[in-house]
């Protein structure tokens, strides 16, 4: 009597055992391919998140070239928003004229992100402080430059390095109003005593309104 030994062992088919290896080994599989592919991810948005940001500083660096003028003395620092550098054609957005960071899927801040240059000896450097905030506000509204710090430590009397400002089509606006406010929300009209303030510089013309703030610490 012959058996069919190699057909009896293909009916077999698989054992608990070996079923319950394949289930594994398929598992760790998948576990090891999403973490590779979330990894490629995370990384691709970090690279474009970093990539956003360098471009950023190279707009400023393009802006800087067509506003010398504009430009801090050794030791002294100004400081532009996104809106400056939107509303000079030097970075652009979306459709709805927004830019957003890709490795948290947020808007950046027009008004609040910040990019800061410091003249020092003859060498410019420039920073970068990224805020986030889906704004509306429009292009052509008025672009406003810091002039100085943003945030100033004095010892006595402050003398205020003001703001730039200039409409859409390049032309200086001396319409800018000043508010400043103590640690305690109250608004005074100087600095005269120890504590920390905010100085809200604002410009407005018939394409819109655009903001600046300062922060004063005085010993």
């Amino acid at each position: 009597m012959f058996y069919n030994i190699i057909g009896d062992n293909m009916k077999r088919g698989f054992t608990l055992v070996e079923l319950l290896l394949v289930i594994s080994i398929l598992g760790l599989l998948g576990l090891i391919i999403g973490f590779t592919v979330t990894e490629v991810i995370s990384g691709v948005r970090n690279d474009t998140s970093e990539t956003l940001q360098k471009n950023i500083i190279t707009a400023s660096r393009n802006w800087a070239a067509e506003n010398i003028y504009l430009l801090p003395e050794v030791g002294d620092s100004i400081v532009l928003t996104l809106h400056d550098l939107m509303i000079g054609g030097f970075m652009e957005g979306d459709d709805d004229n927004q830019i957003r960071d890709t490795k948290n899927s947020k808007y950046l801040s027009k008004l609040n992100t910040l990019i800061t240059i410091k003249n020092n000896d003859g060498d410019y450097e420039y920073s970068l402080d990224l805020k986030y905030g889906e704004d509306n506000v429009n292009l052509k509204a008025p672009a406003i430059i810091l002039l100085g710090e943003k945030k100033m430590t004095i010892n006595g009397d402050f003398t205020d390095p003001g703001v730039y400002a200039y409409n859409y089509n390049g032309e200086e606006l001396g319409s800018v109003t000043k508010k400043i406010v103590d640690q305690n929300g109250v608004v005074v009209t100087s600095i005269t005593t120890s504590g920390t303030y905010t100085i809200t510089y604002t410009v407005t013309d018939s394409n819109g309104t655009s903001s600046i703030s300062r922060t004063v610490v005085r010993n």
